[in-house]
């Protein structure tokens, strides 16, 4: 094809050479044949689909069938039974908060005045037992003092997982772990332990320290742990490695290289991870509950189960508003530092 040159004139390609044209009008110069194919028949041509692709094809759909019938996919059941989901939400509405407005449903000691029971100032012996009480059993029974658990479990919790996934993170690394031993002894822990579900930690540990927000904690703090230690690792594996080796060209050692080459580069996905597992938290405390281990997810389920759905949609509601304030405040706090 032509083009214009800088002093106006028309230049083109001709047979594989130059061929200057005269300045003024510009004249079109037949194209040579190789440049005068379609490009759409220079496109490569569509993949052929073989035997095996067919074959790939069937396995596919044979197994999304048996999926499919396991897991007992009955859309009609689905559409009568709509009415029923219209009726248990009939029964929800309007939601009944009088248990978060109501002074009487949280039972406050009646010898005790707001500022003996909210403040750390000194009782008597008696008062401060029935302060303690009503601290420990009386407000965690309530729907605020259940959403507040909440709160505490997933934060607690979370922060025990992060120190112990951070030096994880680096033993599960193959660019950064000290020994493939040990890559592999840790990659292996990390898989079987967190395969095991929150709700059966949870239980194991309700029957080792009873019922309450420790046993949900260290539940959290568990599986967390295993799936931060997952992802930090991986997000080791896609460092940069050029500037590992530009610390360790300046004799820099194991712990310092981590420090100056590793961590700057993983901080951004360290607190995305750690925020994000904290969300998680939030609503994996509340289904523990349901086993006593503390939290509104205890409340939520003695609701349901008495039948008290205005109750119960409350506390959904609350819980709803719990995970959105959190999602906000983390996505900010992400936007601040990463």
């Amino acid at each position: 094809m032509g083009k214009v040159d800088n002093a106006g004139g028309f230049v083109a390609l001709s047979g594989g050479g130059l061929s200057a044209l005269k300045l003024g009008k510009p004249i079109m110069v037949k194209p040579s044949e190789s440049f005068g194919q379609n490009i759409l028949l220079e496109a490569p041509p569509a993949p052929r689909r073989g035997k095996k692709f067919m074959v790939a094809l069937t396995i596919s759909v044979v197994v999304l069938a048996w999926s499919f019938h396991g897991a007992k996919i009955r859309p009609g059941e689905l559409v009568e039974g709509i009415p029923q989901i219209g009726q248990t939400l009939a029964r929800m509405l309007p939601p009944d908060f009088s248990k978060i407005t109501q002074a009487k449903h949280y039972y406050f000691p009646k010898n005790l005045s707001w500022g003996e029971l909210l403040l750390p100032a000194p009782l008597d012996e008696a008062d401060a037992r029935a302060r303690q009480r009503w601290w420990d059993n009386t407000f965690p029974q309530t729907v605020m003092g259940a959403t507040l658990e909440t709160i505490q479990m997933a934060l607690a919790g979370t922060f025990l997982a992060l120190l112990a996934a951070f030096p994880l993170g680096f033993l599960a690394a193959r660019n950064t772990t000290p020994h493939p031993a040990v890559y592999h002894s840790v990659r292996l822990v990390l898989n079987l332990v967190r395969t095991i579900p929150d709700l059966a930690l949870g239980l194991l540990f309700v029957a080792a320290v009873g019922l309450g927000a420790f046993a949900g904690t260290i539940a959290l703090a568990i599986h967390t742990a295993t799936v931060l230690g997952k992802l930090l690792s991986e997000s080791v594996e896609n460092i940069d490695e050029g500037v590992v080796e530009a610390i360790q060209a300046t004799g820099a050692g194991y712990s310092q290289t981590l420090s100056f080459a590793v961590l700057p580069q993983i901080l951004p996905d360290l607190i995305s991870f750690t925020l994000y597992r904290f969300e998680t938290n939030i609503r994996a405390a509340s289904v523990l509950g349901l086993i006593g281990a503390g939290g509104i997810g205890y409340l939520m389920n003695t609701s349901f189960r008495t039948f008290q759905y205005q109750e119960a949609a409350a506390i959904v509601l609350v819980l709803i508003g719990l995970v959105m304030v959190v999602d906000h405040l983390s996505s900010r706090l992400r936007s601040f530092v990463v």
